[in-house]
């Protein structure tokens, strides 16, 4: 936004105008702040998400248990136990990351893990085991005279 002025009074002009814009922005900010409701009001419109039609309490709500137990305890588990020594700025990206990760997480994914997990260990059927070495047989005995 540089602009180039050739006269003085171009300057004294553009700073004027910069000085009426500030004071309109000043208020507009002291509106937003002004009684306690207006800073609720405020505060709670940080929390709605991107779509203005959900709170963050809803879109919270609208997960099944799964997905909202793994975005609370995913990111205590990291900064708790992986990243325990880090400093707060790499805790803060680390808890970021795993919220966005943990809406991937649902019931169905948790038991697909499960049924992997216990498939391993099922027992499965032995098969009955073969006789002594076997010879395999072509039809020609072995000790022929036809080759």
């Amino acid at each position: 936004m540089e602009r180039s002025f050739t006269t003085i009074d171009e300057l004294r002009t553009e700073i004027f105008m910069l000085k009426g814009r500030r004071i309109e922005q000043e208020g507009a900010i002291k509106e937003k702040f002004s009684s306690p409701g207006a800073i609720f009001g405020t505060i709670t419109g940080l929390f709605k998400s991107g779509t203005g039609k959900q709170s963050l309490l809803g879109d919270l709500m609208s997960h099944d248990m799964v997905t909202t137990i793994t975005r609370v305890v995913l990111p205590l588990v990291l900064n708790k136990i992986v990243f325990r020594k880090s400093g707060f700025i790499t805790k803060a990206i680390v808890t970021f990351l795993s919220q966005k990760a943990a809406k991937n997480v649902n019931s169905d994914m948790f038991a697909g893990l499960v049924d992997k997990v216990t498939h391993l260990f099922k027992k499965r059927p032995r098969e009955p085991k073969k006789s002594a070495i076997r010879i395999k047989d072509y039809g020609i005995p072995p000790d022929s005279e036809t080759y």
